[in-house]
């Protein structure tokens, strides 16, 4: 197993039917989320949240979100609510599925999100900012190798995203890693941690770009390896390895 080299053949089998059996219970809490009061939300999930998060939050430049295929990640719109503020999702359509592209839009936006296509989005992002509202990514998608910048993730370079870095780096916004670990049955803290110290300056701008993909890469290993089952396993987010240059 790639993020967890040298483990026996039995650990990894564990650490894989853990994650199809958290992946059921996710489909089972999504369609029973929108049925929850708010006492029962508030009960159900805490939040956590770092000074550093809630002054950045507070300075009046909006804020990029930076979420993970990790633990029940459909649910945490309800961030939104905890916060009291509105996060805006932005999700990649589901080709050639209209109908199932809908339906979990509507889940979505049922715990609190509001969705826009993930196309060419980035004057829209500007003026989300501009607006002083959090804008949500999802940081673990692995990029077209077109497109990606080779960073490493669990000791292998992979195609990774340039894009909520390079916004970071162009706006001045925060970006602030939000994510959740599971407590039980539709149970979740939810965790507003500290914003990623993304370099603006200093180096050449692909170097930057690198430097800050990486950061991401590396806060995603730092969660994933306390608990592997609770990753989207089922993505492949390593895919081929790089072309010798």
């Amino acid at each position: 197993m790639r993020i967890c080299p040298g483990i026996s053949a039995r650990r990894a089998s564990a650490i894989a039917l853990g994650c199809f059996e958290k992946l059921g219970i996710n489909f089972i809490e999504i369609l029973l989320f929108p049925f929850l009061t708010a006492e029962a939300i508030a009960e159900r999930f805490p939040l956590e949240t770092s000074h550093a998060a809630e002054e950045a939050l507070k300075a009046g430049r909006g804020a990029l979100v930076l979420g993970f295929h990790y633990s029940n990640w459909e649910i945490m719109g309800v961030a939104s609510t905890l916060l009291n503020r509105e996060i805006v999702a932005l999700a990649r359509p589901l080709k050639g599925h209209l109908r199932l592209n809908a339906f979990l839009i509507g889940l979505r936006a049922s715990t609190g999100l509001t969705i826009i296509p993930n196309k060419d989005t980035a004057r829209d992002v500007m003026r989300l900012l501009k607006e002083n509202r959090l804008v949500a990514f999802l940081g673990d998608q692995r990029e077209k190798r077109s497109k990606a910048v080779w960073v490493e993730l669990f000791g292998e370079k992979v195609p990774t995203s340039k894009g909520v870095v390079a916004l970071a780096m162009k706006t001045g916004a925060p970006l602030i890693p939000i994510y959740s670990r599971r407590n039980g049955f539709l149970r979740y803290t939810v965790v507003c941690g500290e914003p990623l110290p993304v370099a603006r300056k200093g180096a050449p701008m692909e170097e930057l770009i690198c430097r800050n993909a990486r950061l991401v890469n590396e806060l995603l290993e730092r969660i994933v390896i306390e608990h592997p089952d609770e990753w989207f396993l089922v993505h492949s987010r390593f895919g081929r390895r790089q072309r010798d240059a």
